[in-house]
């Protein structure tokens, strides 16, 4: 008998190097400094490797809160062990495509900025997928595409699970950065605007901001993007930022209505990953039929625990439960 999951999840895997500096605009000017010295060491740079992606960190995330959760992404036997690890004793299957994983070295200050080498994460198509993986996609309560941004083929791969799993399929997205192939991702809104891609979207709030002006949409801030992004495509929209969240269209009234939290103040430890699991609580949230505030108060929640947590790691759903009182 075939599992049932409650979500499944592709594709990328990476592994980060987080390197921690107070200001990105001093770290930056120590690298020029070295450099004209002639190169050598910076000593005293705090840095710790960890498993990373977005489609790894989504699935982690998820199944940490409790839900049973597929995850179909790629490594080398060399990395396999750091993927596997985390998914131990958890509710999960996790399914390896043999392509390397990516690279990232994540410099994180007030901000966070990635140097990534995509490996496999860039070549990820449906042709990699099994009829045993379509018939476990199909099963799947919620089926989720990540990081469009690092995938050459995520357009078809997302075109592709259309039309394999069809109409009543729920199908989320998260393309992540896309604004280095803002012309791709144009064509990909545009193709989403005639025929609804994706059910589900998530986005930063930079990423909101950008998809509208990519289809010629006038927009001030992130909330104004949630809820007209979500009327043009019809797709249910949750927006995230540091400061407050949104969501528009995810309780089917039409027109949309859209819906905001202010975020609780957080004193972050790290900013990489945070997008992850703030998708998974809202996931969470949604399959156990939250409404939108409770369900951005939950994700929001989830999120300001992971990233003032000592250790890079998601949390529970009796720890986030806890933090909600």
């Amino acid at each position: 008998m075939t599992t049932r999951f409650d979500v499944a999840v592709m594709h990328d895997f990476f592994v980060d190097r987080l390197v921690r500096a107070k200001r990105i605009s001093s770290f930056a000017a120590s690298l020029d400094r070295k450099a004209r010295q002639g190169g050598g060491g910076i000593h005293g740079v705090a840095q710790q490797d960890i498993k990373g992606g977005n489609a790894v960190n989504l699935a982690h995330a998820l199944a940490k809160l409790g839900l049973r959760t597929l995850l179909i992404t790629h490594s080398d036997t060399a990395h396999e062990r750091i993927l596997l690890q985390p998914f131990e004793a958890l509710n999960a299957e996790v399914r390896v495509k043999r392509k390397p994983p990516g690279l990232t070295v994540a410099i994180e200050g007030e901000v966070n900025v990635m140097l990534g080498h995509l490996g496999g994460a860039g070549d990820f198509g449906q042709s990699l997928l099994t009829e045993v993986d379509w018939e476990a996609l199909r099963g799947a309560r919620v089926v989720c595409s990540v990081n469009w941004a690092a995938n050459k083929r995520g357009t078809q791969l997302l075109l592709g699970l259309r039309e394999k799993l069809g109409s009543r399929a729920v199908l989320f997205f998260d393309p992540a950065d896309f604004r280095d192939r803002a012309e791709q991702f144009a064509v990909l809104l545009a193709k989403a605007r005639r025929a609804r891609l994706a059910d589900w979207i998530s986005l930063n709030e930079h990423e909101a901001v950008e998809a509208a002006r990519l289809m010629s949409l006038e927009v001030e801030g992130p909330g104004e993007a949630c809820a007209i992004l979500s009327r043009e495509l019809g797709s249910c929209i949750d927006v995230h930022s540091a400061s407050r969240c949104f969501t528009s269209g995810c309780d089917g009234s039409r027109p949309s209505r859209l819906v905001s939290i202010a975020n609780l103040r957080a004193e972050p430890r790290r900013l990489t990953g945070a997008g992850d699991v703030w998708n998974a609580a809202s996931i969470y949230g949604r399959l156990r039929g939250f409404g939108d505030s409770k369900r951005l108060v939950f994700a929001s929640t989830a999120a300001r625990l992971y990233v003032e947590a000592i250790d890079p790691a998601p949390p529970s759903l009796s720890e986030v439960l806890e933090a909600l009182g």
